[in-house]
């Protein structure tokens, strides 16, 4: 009786594995394909809204942000073996702040072992026009958010709002005016952040990546968020939180990346979050490319420990920043730099180049919307406007094993470990 199958015919294993080996590469690219299409999808709605919101603006007169009464501030600083010269200027812009409500000023030393907590006290022995309070903690705890728990306990009875500052991060002097105001804007607003500004551009290319990062894109996407009430990162550096949300929700210890995960339990919550463009806060960046690889693991762990987070509380509302997630997913794992390499030579693929294209065009054109935006503040010019988006396409693909290694962190649920100082 013949026999129909035959496993040994020469060539036959081959065939076999070359059929499979097609199918997966026809099934990969079309789930690339798919899912760099959806988050394209979301940079066109991101950039139709922008010029919907530009022309309402035209034609309705936004009203006055002005506050019949500024609430009490209560601005942490917490530190750990900071450079004197660095925390002294944070020190400083916070002096030289314009609020017209109460501020009271807490600095958290977080078992520093330097100079710098004599440097501090040396500098509040000097009269100032705003009430400082000295928290010292005996031994380091290894993260920023127990460092600001530890601060909650000694809040003022009057605090309304608790504004969290970097110890390595200077505030315009109008930054936390803008930003109380923008946190009061709607009475949902659990948290509030402004535009963080990398300094020291002009020293290295390592520095422009940085800047022109947060200058860019992401600057648009999280203005477009913030009157949709999904902003979904409050950036730690300089952010601010109603007290009472703080005292319902909890404060930040548990997390290894505190801002991130206390905005998504906030929004799980129901919250909503919102963003000051014009509040604007610089700080120190990293100035390795191993400290900059560090960072972004921490980060990219961070947005995975936060979706957690918010699943837990409520997977509804979770979802709604399903999109968020999965567009800082494509751009974090999947650059268009790689996608229009991968399109051309291994896929060869005229859908997917097709598709990154689009993805890269779009994302350029919110560069050049959030560039032109900030051209006065930040004093940009058309060398900024060319760049911004070339540096970005470069920082994606840069920082993609750091961005893969700190999901699988998460994923094998490694010991948390800041990774800084």
């Amino acid at each position: 009786m013949p026999n129909t199958f035959v496993p040994d015919r020469p060539g036959f294993g081959r065939f076999v594995l070359d059929a499979l080996a097609l199918d997966h590469l026809v099934l990969s690219q079309f789930v690339l394909t798919g899912v760099v299409g959806f988050s394209t999808l979301i940079l066109f709605a991101c950039l139709l809204f922008l010029a919907g919101w530009a022309c309402w603006r035209r034609l309705r007169r936004p009203p006055p942000r002005a506050l019949a009464r500024y609430p009490f501030v209560s601005i942490l600083v917490p530190f750990y073996n900071e450079p004197e010269r660095s925390l002294l200027c944070t020190l400083e812009s916070i002096e030289r702040s314009e609020y017209p409500g109460p501020v009271e000023v807490l600095l958290v030393d977080d078992g520093s072992t330097n100079a710098t907590a004599a440097a501090v006290a040396q500098w509040l022995a000097q009269p100032r026009g705003k009430r400082y309070e000295f928290i010292a903690r005996e031994r380091n705890g290894g993260a920023k958010g127990l460092a600001l728990d530890a601060a909650l306990p000694r809040l003022s009875p009057d605090s309304d709002v608790v504004t969290v500052i970097d110890s390595d991060t200077v505030i315009a002097p109008g930054a936390l005016r803008s930003a109380v105001e923008a946190l009061y804007a709607s009475p949902r607003h659990a948290a509030a952040c402004g535009l963080i500004v990398p300094a020291g551009r002009h020293q290295s290319w390592l520095h422009r990546l940085q800047f022109y990062e947060h200058i860019g894109a992401l600057a648009a996407i999280r203005y477009v968020q913030s009157k949709l009430g999904s902003v979904n990162v409050v950036a730690g550096a300089f952010s601010l939180h109603r007290t009472q949300v703080i005292r319902e929700l909890g404060g930040w210890g548990e997390w290894l990346v505190e801002d991130i995960a206390w905005t998504w339990r906030a929004l799980a919550h129901g919250y909503s979050i919102a963003y000051a463009p014009d509040a604007i806060a610089y700080t120190i960046c990293p100035t390795t490319l191993m400290g900059l690889f560090r960072q972004r693991r921490r980060w990219a762990r961070g947005r995975l420990e936060s979706f957690r987070v918010a699943w837990g509380i409520s997977w509804a509302r979770t979802m709604k920043m399903l999109p968020w997630w999965l567009l800082w997913a494509q751009s974090a794992l999947a650059p268009t730099l790689l996608l229009l390499i991968a399109g051309a030579l291994f896929y060869r693929s005229h859908a997917l180049l097709a598709v990154a294209a689009l993805n890269w065009l779009l994302m350029a054109a919110l560069n050049f919307v959030s560039v032109l935006h900030a051209r006065e503040r930040l004093q940009l010019g058309l060398t900024d406007l060319l760049l911004v988006s070339v540096y970005n396409t470069v920082i994606d693909a840069l920082l993609l094993p750091a961005n893969l290694i700190g999901l699988l962190d998460e994923l094998r649920g490694g010991r948390k470990s800041w990774m800084t100082r």
